[in-house]
């Protein structure tokens, strides 16, 4: 009989594989929202009606104080995937990938892998959105992250998430569809589940949804629940609520397969919603590194596993779910990788002690604010001291444009993301929204710059008093400052130190 080797919490054990040692380890689903804000479901005090997820929570730890692992789309699903700072991984900004060779490099250890050597079947399904080969750009294949099946897209449903043209599975084009993004992959999921070789294997299903990311459709019965089925608000709101239907399939085939105790479910964002009404009031949307912009939900259910009906506040994000995860199947964290994330196990199995060691931390180094780093209640945030090219002036008038023709009033707050996420669409309208996109794009041949640049000037907040961050108290408190101001600056040269050196490729 083959035996595992495995370091387990409390010590070294030997786990057999066999059905029943593996019936003992959970099954992990990863739930992932795309553009989702945290103060959008139900049980979060949001607006959309969320059951299934509501439940979830309610017989599981809710985390009150749960970050994404970036403020942008895919550094922030590198960065989950392995527990590690996103430009570690390679992933310095968000990615098109018929215009970049960056990609989630193939030496990074996913979640995938880890579990995958443990003895897990292991299921992508949804948007990827961290490298696909695309052309000439030639990049690492969903197998090569530790994944036996995979059924999704490089980036976002296309035309919308009604009756999507651009599914894939296992490196093949599957063709139109008919249905809804969120229904589409999880009857997917569910077809993966029915027709396991080995349906006593252990399973890990990555669950990456597009909801409610743009281009928005959703049922018009359900959109009626909250507003005109012109509304963006409502059709918003209606692609979180189909999507909860859609995990209420899924809870419930896990239930009738005699599954659902043994299953380790978590949910979360990939950041904060673009609308900033969904955000709690919080400072910044999606692309900042204020609050609103990394803030997500953090929901874990397990009832075998821990004691559900709790709410947990201490800081936390998705840079941990893989040490997380490690630590509570009992496996073995990734050897000769520096993780930056923390074993959050202890708290949701209320033994040991839990402990960070070091500060969380957010980069964009395509932004201004080019750092955040989270200690207890306070937030450093370190800005940008260099300049990277940028044509404003065209930005600012493709901007006005769009709003026009999309009628939307031009001097509205973070009118970047309402006309980029907006349903309206035409020819000339897609064809100006290409041209801001390309402009605002992170660009490889930036990176010598990034890399030699540095900070201008750093702010502090106390979250415990301030949780808006409307107040720099970095005067206020300069013994603070200074010694969050130095583990940043430790943390962003080892960071820096690790990220690779993308060549930009001619088109």
């Amino acid at each position: 009989m083959r035996r595992l080797l495995l370091l387990c919490c409390s010590g070294l054990c030997l786990i057999s594989a066999t059905s029943g040692a593996a019936e003992r380890r959970p099954n992990i689903v990863i739930l992932l929202a795309d553009d989702l804000g945290s103060k959008d479901l139900g049980c979060y005090g949001g607006p959309v009606k969320t059951p299934v997820l509501d439940g979830l929570a309610a017989r599981g730890v809710r985390f009150t104080d749960f970050h994404a692992g970036a403020a942008v789309c895919s550094p922030s699903r590198a960065t989950l995937l392995t527990g590690r700072q996103n430009l570690r991984t390679g992933i310095y900004g968000v990615l098109q990938d018929h215009w970049h060779n960056m990609h989630l490099l193939e030496r990074e250890v996913t979640i995938a892998e880890v579990l995958q050597q443990a003895g897990y079947g292991t299921a992508h399904f949804g948007k990827w959105h961290i490298g696909m080969t695309s052309g000439k750009r030639k990049k690492p294949t969903l197998q090569a992250h530790g994944f036996d099946y995979w059924f999704g897209l490089s980036n976002g449903a296309s035309p919308s998430h009604k009756d999507p043209v651009n599914f894939i599975r296992n490196g093949k084009r599957v063709g139109p569809m008919k249905g809804y993004s969120c229904q589409i992959v999880v009857s997917d999921a569910i077809h993966w589940l029915e027709t396991k070789a080995n349906p006593d294997q252990p399973f890990f299903m990555n669950i990456w949804f597009n909801e409610p990311h743009h281009k928005l459709a959703a049922p018009a019965e359900i959109v009626s629940l909250y507003g005109d089925i012109q509304d963006e608000a409502a059709i918003y709101s209606a692609t979180i609520d189909n999507t909860d239907r859609a995990i209420g399939r899924l809870v419930a085939k896990l239930q009738a397969m005699g599954k659902l105790d043994n299953t380790l479910i978590i949910y979360s964002s990939d950041h904060g919603s673009y609308r900033p009404d969904r955000n709690g009031g919080l400072n910044g949307n999606k692309g900042s590194n204020f609050q609103g912009g990394l803030r997500s939900p953090g929901i874990f259910f397990w009832p075998d596993g821990f004691r559900g009906g709790r709410v947990e506040n201490t800081p936390s994000g998705s840079v941990d779910l893989l040490p997380t995860i490690c630590g509570l199947a009992g496996i073995d964290k990734p050897t000769d990788v520096h993780l930056d994330g923390a074993d959050l196990s202890p708290l949701l199995i209320e033994k040991g002690t839990f402990k960070r060691s070091q500060p969380m931390l957010w980069l964009s180094p395509w932004s201004g604010h080019l750092a955040t780093l989270r200690e207890g209640n306070y937030t450093l945030m370190g800005y940008r001291g260099y300049q990277l090219p940028s044509d404003q002036a065209r930005k600012n008038a493709l901007l006005q444009q769009m709003a026009k023709m999309a009628s939307i009033d031009p001097r509205a707050p973070n009118l970047g993301s309402r006309v980029t996420n907006t349903t309206f669409s035409s020819p000339e309208y897609n064809r100006l929204k290409s041209e801001f996109v390309r402009l605002r794009t992170f660009q490889e041949a930036w990176i010598p710059t990034i890399k030699t640049g540095g900070f201008s000037r750093f702010a502090l907040y106390d979250l415990s008093t301030d949780p808006l961050q409307k107040r720099d108290i970095s005067k206020q408190q300069p013994e603070v400052t200074e010694r969050l101001k130095k583990k940043l600056l430790t943390l962003y040269q080892d960071i820096m130190a690790d990220a690779p050196d993308w060549e930009p490729l001619a088109n």
